[in-house]
């Protein structure tokens, strides 16, 4: 027991000396951290050329089916433990922002043992106790809208566990182009904040749990070296049935192998070997004109369900009305590579659309910002050019510091009036913190406009979206340096034309009605308003009414409504993110714990995993003999493609005391190590 206090005494100094700030803390740090947190229990401490060795994940097999404007989804995991010891898998993954996560199951040699929806410390319990008798098991947690992780306990010594995973979610549509995402990877965060050393951490991740981001431990799972080769191998198919022919079906991350025809029906798959590390994206057009309207209901025994689809016309883009537009460039570590490029040539082509009446600014940023202008300037010759030579010169390094650049551009906003404020945000987005940012953008943006460009092969989707919902703008997608002409254009249009807003539903004949998303959000072109109403009885007529810059629209779509099971869960899940949007404001007031009760219900009601609650799987019978032990193993996931390791688990340089920080933690060390010598060479007297 002395000796163990003596060297918890070491790792300690080391470790609090340490810079957390920079997402590039080295990796082994935060082991040892883990370690001091919970000394003997964690299965990491298997070392293979000085770094903790992960059981691996086998593989992942993605089986999706659209029909029409949903998508039902199934994620098969298999776990694999090749030690010759009893084993829990601990596995940190990505899934749509949104996507209601309805099902868990586990299949063990030909049983499958489903999953139940329980209250987050309820089905902990369970689980843990499961665990400790030797019972397989399986826990699926929500830590982020867009990031769960899944525990499996009790994997024999060679065995394997298979977890699946259902989920429903919508197909997004632009411009008469639909299409959907499925994210593959948890790319590293920025972690800012002090360590959190007085309790329990939350995860097995690289990064310790911070004063600003509490959970950074569950959102960081260890990283592959892309020098060690790709691990995770994943196949991925989607049985699509959009309900009319299409003219094209394309992928620009992954390559695809589709049949000649093009009909109704095609079953897409993924060519050749594939990995966990980046999004998949899947784009399909329709041959003919795509129906502007429709309505999908679900009769259950407590209400009817309907998700009302309607495509506004296109407005007329502005002619001479100007703009103040404040571009925002995300250069931090994580952006290093094909990232920054794509990101450099969409402001480029930005720039260069500017019109002399318009004013703008360009602030890039890492763990600092750097304005290009005080404030914005009238976008004359000059200034534009000075612009483009201020951004071609940026180069991505340093911490990722989204939330002072954020209060920076929407400080900027001007007064003149008639004149339209709107920010382009260019970044991949992978920070721990992004809630603060949200709150920002719900609390300063004011009259302005903002439009979220996500950059790389993995961003952080749940920022991008939530950001441009609470911005009144819309969020857009560039995975690669050949999309950037396409995807800026579309935005540009957008940019250009005047919005829906003030967008109301009334509804006729259905009794009492609650709908989601409430507000119904500012719709810009080619964007289909996307409702979904809980009702008592079918409704008889739907009329959406807005204003596109002074003018009045209406619409009410006479078409016939069609059963689709599954409506009902994806009401529930917007209205369970509008509760938790309620509760992250009210956070230790009076309202808190009536409405995290009211998303618990809801959850448990509608069979949903969300923050409050989580699924539970547990084979009835014992495995492990009591008399073996349990190694607990969290596995690594890929470096997103296209990411530059060494720029992202290095120490920012242009950190303003980090590298100082780092020497003084080594001094401090040595001191500690020679005191503790002293202290024993006392204590043997």
């Amino acid at each position: 027991m002395r000796t163990k206090s003596r060297v918890l005494m070491i790792i300690t100094c080391f470790l609090f000396m340490a810079p957390v700030s920079t997402m590039a803390s080295a990796v082994q740090e935060t082991e040892l951290s883990r370690l001091m947190a919970e000394p003997g229990v964690r299965g990491l401490i298997i070392l293979r050329n000085g770094d903790p060795d992960m059981a691996p994940l086998l593989s992942s097999h993605v089986r999706m089916t659209v029909t029409g404007p949903l998508v039902r989804a199934r994620v098969s995991q298999e776990f694999h433990n090749p030690w010759d010891q009893w084993t829990e898998g601990v596995y940190v993954f990505p899934l749509p922002a949104g996507a209601a996560v309805d099902g868990m199951r586990l299949l063990i040699g030909g049983r499958v043992i489903e999953g139940v929806v329980q209250e987050k410390k309820e089905a902990k319990k369970i689980y843990s106790a499961a665990k400790a008798g030797g019972k397989r098991a399986g826990l699926m947690d929500q830590n982020r809208p867009n990031i769960f992780t899944i525990s499996v306990a009790n994997i024999e010594p060679g065995g394997r566990v298979t977890v699946e995973i259902e989920y429903q979610q919508m197909v997004m549509r632009n411009q008469g182009i639909s299409s959907l995402r499925f994210p593959m990877v948890v790319g590293p965060r920025y972690i800012p904040g002090a360590p959190i050393v007085d309790r329990s951490i939350s995860g097995l991740g690289w990064a310790p749990d911070t004063d600003q981001v509490p959970d950074a431990s569950a959102i960081t799972p260890p990283v592959n070296n892309p020098a060690e080769g790709k691990i995770n191998p994943v196949t991925l198919e989607v049985d699509l049935m959009p309900g009319y022919p299409m003219e094209y079906i394309r992928s620009a991350t992954h390559k695809i192998k589709t049949p000649n025809d093009v009909s109704n029906r095609v079953l897409v798959t993924l060519d050749g070997s594939n990995f966990a590390d980046g999004d998949f994206s899947l784009e399909w057009k329709p041959a003919v004109e795509a129906p502007e309207a429709a309505i999908f209901t679900e009769n259950t025994n407590r209400a009817v369900y309907s998700l009302l689809t309607l495509t506004p016309p296109a407005a007329v883009p502005y002619s001479t009305s100007p703009r103040e537009v404040i571009f925002v460039l995300d250069i931090s570590g994580s952006m290093a590579g094909e990232s920054i490029k794509q990101a450099r040539g969409a402001l480029l082509m930005a720039l260069d659309r500017l019109k002399e009446t318009d004013t703008f600014n360009v602030i890039a940023f890492d763990d600092r910002q750097f304005p290009l202008f005080p404030r914005p300037i009238a976008a004359d010759r000059a200034a534009v050019a000075r612009a483009r030579k201020f951004v071609q010169s940026r180069n991505a390094k340093g911490g990722t510091e989204i939330h002072p650049a954020l209060i920076l551009a929407l400080s900027q906003q001007g007064s003149e009036q008639g004149r339209l404020t709107q920010i382009v945000f260019l970044t991949d987005g992978s920070v721990g913190n992004e809630q603060q940012a949200l709150d920002t953008i719900r609390d300063r943006a004011g009259s302005a406009r903002l439009f979220t460009v996500g950059i790389g092969s993995a961003p952080n989707g749940y920022f991008m979206e939530q950001a441009a919902r609470r911005g009144r703008g819309t969020y857009t997608f560039i995975n690669t340096v050949a999309e950037v002409e396409e995807k800026m254009t579309s935005l540009f249009r957008k940019l250009e034309s005047p919005a829906l807003t003030d967008i109301r539903l009334g509804v006729d004949g259905g009794g009492e009605v609650e709908l989601f998303p409430y507000p119904i959000p500012d719709l810009y072109i080619g964007e289909p308003a996307v409702v979904a109403v809980r009702s008592a009885h079918t409704p008889a007529r739907f009329l959406l009414k807005g204003r596109i810059g002074a003018r009045e629209w209406s619409a009410s779509p006479d078409v016939a409504t069609e059963e689709r099971p599954g409506v009902g869960k994806l009401w529930a899940r917007w209205k369970i993110d509008s509760l938790m949007e309620r509760h992250n404001r009210t956070i230790g007031g009076p309202d808190a714990d009536g409405i995290r009760q009211a998303v618990v219900d809801l959850s448990v009601e509608h069979h949903l995993v969300s923050k409050f609650t989580s699924m539970v799987a547990v084979d009835v019978t014992p495995a492990r003999p009591d008399s073996e032990g349990l190694t607990t193993h969290a596995m690594k996931t890929n470096m997103p493609r296209g990411w530059e390791y060494g720029k992202v688990f290095s120490m920012a340089k242009t950190a303003t005391s980090a590298g100082a920080l780092v020497y003084m933690g080594l001094l401090l060390l040595a001191l500690s190590m020679g005191l503790w010598f002293i202290a024993a060479k006392r204590l043997e007297k």
